[in-house]
């Protein structure tokens, strides 16, 4: 039985910094190894729907405090792992990274999954259909073709789905919208949105990735 790895993104791959664009760019991979622990999300979800009569898609930028602190709350028993890269787009020294948005989220993207030291295997592969528009993918088959090459056994199979129908894409961009705002604030006290996913985050099944800086920092 194959993985199932929900991916989304916080921030953007622009370089306007300060004019526009995110000084940093988050991507964030959910990591499931049991269908059923899926399953346990949709229950728990439902739940805080009920209690918070929130009805809409979850998104960080667009779900206010109360809502995001209950849908971290209902996480903590849910067995998944999260692997996050993010990048500080002012340390960024790749030319074609820093001239491309959509590279650098592919990029960022390919990163994830090769650089999984065997905690992804014969993964079924989500993304936000909506966002391919911002990503430099081709077709559904890039991945399959890009990671397995340099992983092999990695990637069984990549979907386009959409967000508003998947809860863990919107697991992805709630984790990815967290991260970010801990990176951009982490020396102030730790946000309560943060401190309920640090563990998810532990290596080897997670891990937490700053691209820009050697060696990797893990808080």
């Amino acid at each position: 039985m194959g993985d199932y790895v929900y991916i989304d993104d916080s921030g953007d791959g622009g370089m306007k910094i300060g004019t526009g664009s995110t000084p940093h760019l988050v991507m964030s991979a959910i990591v499931f190894r049991d269908r059923k622990e899926i399953e346990h999300l949709a229950r728990n979800i439902e739940e805080c729907r009920r209690e918070c009569g929130h009805r809409r898609e979850f998104k960080f930028g667009k779900t206010n405090e109360k809502v995001k602190a209950s849908f971290f709350e209902h996480l903590t028993d849910i067995d998944f792992a999260i692997r996050a890269i993010w990048f500080d787009k002012s340390k960024l020294y790749s030319p074609k990274l820093k001239a491309s948005p959509k590279a650098l989220k592919s990029y960022a993207i390919r990163e994830l999954l090769t650089k999984n030291y065997g905690q992804i295997r014969d993964a079924k592969i989500f993304i936000d259909g909506q966002d391919t528009k911002g990503f430099d993918i081709s077709d559904q088959s890039y991945f399959n073709r890009m990671v397995n090459r340099e992983r092999p056994g990695t990637i069984r199979a990549v979907r386009f789905v959409d967000s508003s129908d998947s809860l863990g894409i919107q697991l992805a961009d709630m984790t990815a919208g967290a991260i970010r705002r801990h990176t951009e604030n982490r020396h102030k006290n730790p946000h309560a949105c943060w401190t309920k996913i640090l563990q998810k985050t532990w290596q080897p099944r997670g891990n937490l990735w700053e691209f820009t800086r050697t060696p990797r920092w893990q808080a």
